[in-house]
């Protein structure tokens, strides 16, 4: 797998800047970070402010700037803002749920050089999104939203939030997309803060994203998860390739928030503020701030992130990892935080990862042990790990889906449920009849290991049967069906059974995962 090393220096410019340029917002989404309402944020930037401001990141460099909320249409001054902003080189895009953009709104938004527009749309039900967004109404909004844009020019981009474990929805709204001539997605996977809540547990969220990944990997759509960087582990351990796709955690990395009063923080949803554009300029803290330098090395993570073979690409939520160190107040934006020596909140472990190299090196050890002739097996490996019997089975779940694991289960003493017959069988196949005589052979419940050999006899498989007679009969029949000459074929009979237990300790390996 691709690393990526420590960045270096100061980077000149993020890639991409969203701004919460307000906090009102017309809504009252469920998982809305900003706990966004009726109140302006106190200290809002003004006009004048914003436009020193979208001056700063000019002279530091040309990246997207998403103008986000609240509700960002709620400002008066959004187009002038936008066009400012335009007028300056930068990429201007927005954030919306679509319900104050009408025709006109969109002809607007074109005017000011809004170059995208990202809907948001959570289900193709009206009712299930109305719900969800608290106001009814808003479903219709947004995809008359997404056809005004689409008649202005402007591109769009559909923001979907995933609160529950259900591809269900995800299928949904894909499809409604498509029908709106929409091929770029962005699924959200919330950070439990403001009223925010995540989608089900941590192996059932770690699922979801490996199904979208692999149902998706071939539409022609594009598919980005946000705030859920193990999409990248996924996607390797799938064998999926993405050339377009980047680190996976990329707060204070290539992407920063700016908050409606000038703060600066890595993400919306980590409040940690790396300095106020009201006192410094912008080009200074993207550059200097500790807590962006402290992001950039991923040496400076710990626990599983930190020992982790991923972390060059993945890096883990930092959001998570500090809601998991840190007492976070439940209204986070009425007062950002500014530690002196932010590592020991922002560079802990992600503990909505389930992946943890060392614990599923241990349960592979254990897997290839007797299972305890227990009534609850897997609760007894589960406690001799120090985890439960739940997230072991999860675990397990997991690495099966990722192909590390191919199955789990018995070896039989077959001699001891009455099947006393069995030989080893080596057919001379020709090559261009392989498959086809290989499928002959394993459609008999009485053949196992049927593979094929680099060697003249080129198929070899197994065959038992309770009785020499059945095994004779099976073979006589086989040999009959496939029109393989009996001189072509080697039998080498069972003389006695011999089990060979063969162990591989992982724990014995580098645990720190792929290199």
């Amino acid at each position: 797998m691709r690393h990526r090393p420590p960045l270096q220096g100061h980077p000149p410019s993020p890639a991409l800047i969203s701004w919460n340029i307000t906090l009102r917002c017309p809504l009252k989404c469920a998982h809305c970070y900003a706990d966004a309402g009726e109140q302006e944020a106190e200290g809002a930037l003004t006009t004048e402010e914003a436009f020193r401001v979208l001056d700063q990141i000019a002279a530091a460099g040309r990246p997207v700037v998403i103008l986000s909320g609240g509700e960002p249409l709620m400002r008066e001054d959004i187009f002038e803002i936008a066009r400012h902003g335009t007028d300056r080189g930068l990429i201007m895009a927005m954030g919306t749920s679509g319900y104050l953009l009408d025709r006109t709104t969109a002809h607007r938004l074109a005017g000011a050089g809004i170059r995208s527009v990202a809907v948001s749309l959570d289900s193709a039900d009206p009712a299930t999104h109305d719900a969800f967004r608290g106001v009814p109404g808003v479903w219709e909004r947004a995809v008359a939203a997404i056809g005004h844009c689409r008649e202005e020019g402007i591109g769009v981009r559909i923001n979907m939030t995933v609160t529950r474990p259900a591809l269900d929805d995800v299928d949904g709204v894909l499809a409604l997309g498509r029908s709106l001539g929409v091929h770029d997605y962005q699924i959200f996977f919330p950070v439990e803060t403001g009223r925010g809540s995540g989608p089900g547990s941590p192996h059932a969220y770690e699922a979801l994203i490996r199904e979208i990944l692999l149902r998706y990997r071939d539409s022609g759509l594009r598919i980005r998860p946000t705030c859920a960087p193990q999409f990248r582990r996924i996607a390797e351990e799938a064998g999926i390739e993405n050339p377009g796709w980047s680190r996976g955690c990329l707060a204070g990395i290539t992407y920063c928030r700016i908050y409606a009063t000038g703060e600066v923080t890595p993400c919306p949803y980590l409040p940690v503020s790396a300095g106020t554009l009201c006192t410094t300029p912008f080009a200074e803290i993207w550059q200097t701030s500790p807590l962006f330098q402290a992001l950039r090395d991923p040496d400076r993570l710990t626990g599983k992130c930190g020992r982790c073979g991923y972390k060059s690409v993945c890096g883990g939520c930092r959001a998570r990892a500090y809601r998991g160190e840190a007492a976070v107040p439940a209204r986070w934006c009425d007062g950002l935080l500014r530690p002196d020596d932010p590592d020991g909140e922002v560079c802990g472990e992600d503990p909505w990862c389930p992946y943890d190299p060392s614990l599923d090196l241990a349960l592979l050890d254990a897997l290839q042990d007797d299972l305890p002739l227990v009534p609850r097996p897997w609760a007894g490996i589960a406690a001799s790990l120090g985890t439960t019997e739940a997230d072991l089975l999860e675990r397990m779940q997991r690495l099966q889906a990722a192909g590390v694991l191919r199955s789990i289960s018995p070896v039989l003493e077959s001699r001891r449920f009455g099947i006393t017959a069995a030989t080893l069988i080596a057919l001379r196949v020709p090559e261009d009849r392989v498959r086809e005589v290989a499928a002959i052979v394993s459609a008999y419940p009485e053949v196992s290991h049927n593979f094929r050999r680099d060697h003249p006899y080129s198929l070899w498989f197994t065959l038992a049967a309770p009785t020499e007679e059945r095994l004779h009969a099976v073979l006589a029949e086989i040999l009959d069906r496939t029109g393989i000459p009996e001189g072509d074929m080697l039998n080498l009979p069972t003389v006695r059974a011999h089990k060979i237990d063969v162990r591989f300790p992982l724990l014995q390996e580098d645990a720190r995962g792929p290199d």
